[in-house]
Protein backbone atom coordinates (compact mmCIF):
# COMPACT_ATOMS: atom_id res chain seq x y z
CA UNK A 1 0.00 0.00 0.00
CA UNK A 2 1.24 3.75 -0.74
CA UNK A 3 1.93 5.64 2.26
CA UNK A 4 -0.04 8.32 1.22
CA UNK A 5 -3.06 6.18 -0.14
CA UNK A 6 -3.11 4.71 4.01
CA UNK A 7 -2.80 8.20 5.52
CA UNK A 8 -5.83 9.57 3.13
CA UNK A 9 -7.98 6.62 3.87
CA UNK A 10 -7.35 6.68 7.57
CA UNK A 11 -8.57 10.19 7.59
CA UNK A 12 -11.35 10.43 4.91
CA UNK A 13 -12.63 7.26 7.16
CA UNK A 14 -12.54 8.91 10.09
CA UNK A 15 -14.50 12.10 9.11
CA UNK A 16 -17.46 9.59 7.62
CA UNK A 17 -17.69 7.43 10.43
CA UNK A 18 -15.73 4.64 9.69
CA UNK A 19 -17.33 1.42 11.02
CA UNK A 20 -19.99 3.10 11.20
CA UNK A 21 -23.52 4.21 9.61
CA UNK A 22 -22.53 7.05 7.61
CA UNK A 23 -25.38 8.21 5.45
CA UNK A 24 -25.50 7.05 1.99
CA UNK A 25 -27.19 7.85 -1.23
CA UNK A 26 -26.33 10.78 -4.10
CA UNK A 27 -29.27 12.38 -3.25
CA UNK A 28 -28.90 12.86 0.89
CA UNK A 29 -25.05 13.97 -0.44
CA UNK A 30 -26.00 16.14 -2.47
CA UNK A 31 -27.79 17.83 0.49
CA UNK A 32 -25.25 17.54 2.79
CA UNK A 33 -26.03 14.28 4.21
CA UNK A 34 -28.89 15.97 5.44
CA UNK A 35 -30.82 12.89 5.34
CA UNK A 36 -32.71 11.84 8.02
CA UNK A 37 -35.72 13.11 7.16
CA UNK A 38 -36.05 12.15 3.59
CA UNK A 39 -38.21 9.10 2.39
CA UNK A 40 -36.78 7.32 -0.11
CA UNK A 41 -35.23 3.88 -0.71
CA UNK A 42 -31.87 4.94 1.26
CA UNK A 43 -33.90 5.15 4.13
CA UNK A 44 -33.08 1.73 4.81
CA UNK A 45 -29.79 2.85 5.56
CA UNK A 46 -30.30 6.56 6.46
CA UNK A 47 -33.53 6.23 8.87
CA UNK A 48 -35.59 3.24 9.39
CA UNK A 49 -37.96 5.72 11.00
CA UNK A 50 -38.82 7.11 7.65
CA UNK A 51 -39.32 3.89 5.78
CA UNK A 52 -42.18 3.51 6.73
CA UNK A 53 -43.71 6.45 4.43
CA UNK A 54 -42.11 4.58 1.50
CA UNK A 55 -45.31 2.69 -0.26
CA UNK A 56 -44.08 2.15 -3.65
CA UNK A 57 -41.25 -0.82 -4.19
CA UNK A 58 -38.01 1.00 -5.05
CA UNK A 59 -34.34 -0.52 -6.08
CA UNK A 60 -31.34 1.97 -6.34
CA UNK A 61 -26.91 1.59 -6.51
CA UNK A 62 -24.41 4.65 -6.12
CA UNK A 63 -21.22 5.05 -6.97
CA UNK A 64 -18.86 7.45 -5.78
CA UNK A 65 -15.19 8.19 -6.51
CA UNK A 66 -14.18 9.77 -3.25
CA UNK A 67 -11.68 12.34 -3.95
CA UNK A 68 -10.77 10.91 -6.91
CA UNK A 69 -8.67 8.24 -6.09
CA UNK A 70 -9.94 4.64 -6.96
CA UNK A 71 -8.79 3.01 -3.78
CA UNK A 72 -11.35 5.16 -2.00
CA UNK A 73 -14.54 3.82 -4.28
CA UNK A 74 -17.50 3.51 -2.20
CA UNK A 75 -20.14 1.46 -3.99
CA UNK A 76 -23.77 0.04 -2.50
CA UNK A 77 -27.15 -0.37 -3.58
CA UNK A 78 -30.59 -0.65 -2.28
CA UNK A 79 -34.07 -2.11 -2.08
CA UNK A 80 -37.41 -0.92 -0.32
CA UNK A 81 -40.40 -3.27 -0.65
CA UNK A 82 -43.60 -2.33 1.29
CA UNK A 83 -46.20 -5.30 2.61
CA UNK A 84 -49.27 -5.41 4.63
CA UNK A 85 -47.81 -3.46 7.52
CA UNK A 86 -44.98 -1.12 7.15
CA UNK A 87 -41.81 -1.40 4.81
CA UNK A 88 -38.92 -3.80 4.99
CA UNK A 89 -35.51 -2.88 3.20
CA UNK A 90 -32.46 -3.92 2.89
CA UNK A 91 -29.22 -2.03 1.75
CA UNK A 92 -24.94 -3.07 1.42
CA UNK A 93 -22.23 -0.67 0.31
CA UNK A 94 -18.62 -1.43 0.44
CA UNK A 95 -15.98 1.10 0.99
CA UNK A 96 -12.31 1.02 -0.33
CA UNK A 97 -10.11 -1.70 -2.32
CA UNK A 98 -8.05 -5.19 -2.15
CA UNK A 99 -5.69 -4.06 1.07
CA UNK A 100 -8.53 -2.54 2.76
CA UNK A 101 -12.08 -2.68 3.09
CA UNK A 102 -15.15 -1.62 4.77
CA UNK A 103 -18.69 -3.22 4.39
CA UNK A 104 -21.92 -2.70 6.14
CA UNK A 105 -24.66 -4.65 5.70
CA UNK A 106 -28.51 -3.53 6.84
CA UNK A 107 -31.85 -5.13 6.90
CA UNK A 108 -34.36 -2.57 8.07
CA UNK A 109 -38.19 -2.55 8.60
CA UNK A 110 -40.23 0.84 9.34
CA UNK A 111 -43.46 1.36 10.39
CA UNK A 112 -46.72 3.84 10.73
CA UNK A 113 -47.84 4.30 13.57
CA UNK A 114 -50.44 6.74 12.73
CA UNK A 115 -50.92 8.78 9.51
CA UNK A 116 -48.33 11.24 10.87
CA UNK A 117 -45.22 8.95 12.76
CA UNK A 118 -43.10 6.17 11.27
CA UNK A 119 -40.82 4.06 13.76
CA UNK A 120 -38.23 1.39 12.31
CA UNK A 121 -35.13 -0.64 13.00
CA UNK A 122 -32.49 -1.74 11.28
CA UNK A 123 -29.73 -4.49 11.65
CA UNK A 124 -26.56 -4.10 10.60
CA UNK A 125 -23.70 -6.05 9.75
CA UNK A 126 -19.91 -4.86 9.53
CA UNK A 127 -16.77 -5.88 7.93
CA UNK A 128 -13.35 -4.56 8.11
CA UNK A 129 -10.40 -6.10 6.12
CA UNK A 130 -6.87 -5.08 6.18
CA UNK A 131 -4.68 -7.17 4.61
CA UNK A 132 -1.39 -8.85 6.20
CA UNK A 133 -1.86 -6.04 9.07
CA UNK A 134 -5.09 -6.40 10.61
CA UNK A 135 -7.05 -9.47 8.88
CA UNK A 136 -10.85 -9.06 8.90
CA UNK A 137 -12.70 -8.39 12.18
CA UNK A 138 -16.67 -8.31 11.58
CA UNK A 139 -19.60 -7.49 14.10
CA UNK A 140 -23.39 -7.39 14.38
CA UNK A 141 -24.89 -3.99 15.61
CA UNK A 142 -28.36 -2.13 15.04
CA UNK A 143 -30.35 0.83 15.26
CA UNK A 144 -33.86 3.11 15.71
CA UNK A 145 -35.37 5.81 14.13
CA UNK A 146 -38.49 7.89 14.06
CA UNK A 147 -39.98 10.48 12.02
CA UNK A 148 -43.00 12.45 12.30
CA UNK A 149 -44.98 15.36 10.41
CA UNK A 150 -45.81 17.75 12.85
CA UNK A 151 -47.32 20.07 10.28
CA UNK A 152 -48.38 19.71 6.62
CA UNK A 153 -44.67 21.73 6.02
CA UNK A 154 -42.86 20.66 8.53
CA UNK A 155 -41.23 16.76 9.34
CA UNK A 156 -38.80 16.17 12.33
CA UNK A 157 -36.77 13.01 12.34
CA UNK A 158 -34.34 11.16 15.23
CA UNK A 159 -32.22 8.26 14.76
CA UNK A 160 -30.00 6.55 16.97
CA UNK A 161 -27.26 4.37 15.59
CA UNK A 162 -25.52 1.37 17.35
CA UNK A 163 -26.60 2.27 20.73
CA UNK A 164 -25.23 -0.45 22.57
CA UNK A 165 -21.40 0.46 21.55
CA UNK A 166 -20.56 -3.18 19.76
CA UNK A 167 -17.26 -3.67 19.59
CA UNK A 168 -15.91 -4.84 16.68
CA UNK A 169 -12.35 -6.69 17.99
CA UNK A 170 -10.92 -7.40 21.13
CA UNK A 171 -7.41 -5.55 20.18
CA UNK A 172 -7.45 -2.25 21.67
CA UNK A 173 -11.17 -2.62 22.64
CA UNK A 174 -11.86 -1.31 19.53
CA UNK A 175 -15.83 -0.14 19.65
CA UNK A 176 -18.05 0.62 16.29
CA UNK A 177 -19.00 4.52 17.61
CA UNK A 178 -22.66 5.46 18.34
CA UNK A 179 -24.23 7.99 16.60
CA UNK A 180 -27.31 10.01 17.31
CA UNK A 181 -29.21 12.21 14.61
CA UNK A 182 -31.58 14.77 15.19
CA UNK A 183 -32.95 16.51 11.61
CA UNK A 184 -36.06 18.42 10.47
CA UNK A 185 -37.64 19.33 7.17
CA UNK A 186 -39.43 22.06 6.03
CA UNK A 187 -41.37 22.17 2.91
CA UNK A 188 -42.06 26.18 1.57
CA UNK A 189 -43.68 25.49 -1.10
CA UNK A 190 -44.24 22.58 -3.17
CA UNK A 191 -41.30 23.46 -5.09
CA UNK A 192 -38.89 23.70 -2.70
CA UNK A 193 -37.82 21.93 0.69
CA UNK A 194 -35.01 23.21 3.22
CA UNK A 195 -33.31 20.42 5.44
CA UNK A 196 -31.41 20.51 8.52
CA UNK A 197 -29.18 17.83 10.78
CA UNK A 198 -27.21 17.78 14.01
CA UNK A 199 -25.43 14.74 13.91
CA UNK A 200 -23.30 13.49 17.22
CA UNK A 201 -20.93 10.70 17.03
CA UNK A 202 -18.71 9.37 20.39
CA UNK A 203 -15.72 9.73 18.64
CA UNK A 204 -16.42 13.01 16.81
CA UNK A 205 -17.47 16.53 17.04
CA UNK A 206 -20.93 17.76 16.11
CA UNK A 207 -21.53 17.76 12.56
CA UNK A 208 -24.34 20.33 11.55
CA UNK A 209 -25.31 19.46 7.90
CA UNK A 210 -28.37 21.92 5.79
CA UNK A 211 -29.48 21.48 2.54
CA UNK A 212 -31.78 22.71 -0.32
CA UNK A 213 -33.85 21.07 -2.66
CA UNK A 214 -35.66 22.99 -6.12
CA UNK A 215 -38.11 20.84 -7.97
CA UNK A 216 -38.34 23.74 -10.83
CA UNK A 217 -39.99 20.96 -12.84
CA UNK A 218 -41.75 17.50 -12.28
CA UNK A 219 -38.39 15.93 -14.29
CA UNK A 220 -36.11 18.08 -12.74
CA UNK A 221 -34.26 18.41 -8.78
CA UNK A 222 -31.39 21.01 -8.21
CA UNK A 223 -30.02 20.42 -4.77
CA UNK A 224 -27.19 21.90 -2.92
CA UNK A 225 -25.66 21.15 1.31
CA UNK A 226 -22.89 21.61 3.22
CA UNK A 227 -21.68 20.18 6.75
CA UNK A 228 -19.75 21.22 9.38
CA UNK A 229 -17.44 18.61 10.48
CA UNK A 230 -16.08 17.78 7.84
CA UNK A 231 -16.13 20.95 5.88
CA UNK A 232 -17.24 20.34 2.82
CA UNK A 233 -20.28 21.69 0.39
CA UNK A 234 -22.20 19.68 -2.47
CA UNK A 235 -24.09 20.82 -5.90
CA UNK A 236 -26.07 18.33 -7.17
CA UNK A 237 -28.70 17.29 -9.71
CA UNK A 238 -31.37 14.50 -9.65
CA UNK A 239 -33.71 13.68 -13.23
CA UNK A 240 -37.06 11.62 -12.29
CA UNK A 241 -38.70 10.32 -15.60
CA UNK A 242 -42.11 7.97 -14.34
CA UNK A 243 -40.21 6.57 -11.99
CA UNK A 244 -36.67 6.09 -12.82
CA UNK A 245 -34.50 8.67 -11.43
CA UNK A 246 -30.88 9.55 -12.34
CA UNK A 247 -28.82 12.01 -10.05
CA UNK A 248 -25.11 13.05 -9.63
CA UNK A 249 -23.41 15.19 -7.46
CA UNK A 250 -19.92 15.84 -6.57
CA UNK A 251 -19.23 17.18 -2.43
CA UNK A 252 -15.71 19.32 -2.68
CA UNK A 253 -13.47 18.91 0.71
CA UNK A 254 -10.89 22.00 0.90
CA UNK A 255 -7.85 19.90 1.40
CA UNK A 256 -9.06 16.32 -0.47
CA UNK A 257 -10.51 17.53 -3.41
CA UNK A 258 -13.90 16.57 -5.00
CA UNK A 259 -15.57 13.25 -4.57
CA UNK A 260 -18.65 12.90 -7.73
CA UNK A 261 -21.09 10.49 -7.36
CA UNK A 262 -24.01 8.80 -9.85
CA UNK A 263 -26.82 6.84 -8.18
CA UNK A 264 -29.93 5.22 -10.14
CA UNK A 265 -32.81 3.72 -8.86
CA UNK A 266 -36.34 3.00 -10.17
CA UNK A 267 -39.81 2.75 -8.28
CA UNK A 268 -42.22 0.38 -9.17
CA UNK A 269 -45.78 1.25 -10.31
CA UNK A 270 -47.99 3.60 -8.10
CA UNK A 271 -47.60 4.63 -4.83
CA UNK A 272 -50.21 1.82 -2.65
CA UNK A 273 -52.17 2.92 0.05
CA UNK A 274 -52.40 0.45 3.21
CA UNK A 275 -55.35 -0.19 2.06
CA UNK A 276 -54.72 -1.23 -1.08
CA UNK A 277 -52.07 -3.34 0.25
CA UNK A 278 -54.53 -5.01 2.44
CA UNK A 279 -56.85 -6.02 -0.07
CA UNK A 280 -54.08 -6.87 -2.54
CA UNK A 281 -53.12 -9.77 0.38
CA UNK A 282 -56.71 -10.69 0.78
CA UNK A 283 -57.36 -11.52 -2.74
CA UNK A 284 -54.38 -13.90 -2.64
Amino acid sequence: MRPYLLVILLISTGLSASNGDGPIGVRSASLGHASSCLSDVWSSRNNQGSLGFVRKTEIGAFYENRFLIKELTQSGFAMAAPIKKGTFGICYSSLGYKLYRESQTTLSYGMKLTETISAGIGIDYLTTKIADVYGQAQTFTGSVGITAKVLPQLVIASHIYNPFRAKITNYNHEKVPTIIKFGAQYLFSKKVCLLAEAEKTSAQNINVKAGIEYNPSSLIYLRAGASSFPTQAAFGIGINYNGLKIDLTSAYHNVLGFSPQIGLSYAFGKEKSKTEISESSEKL
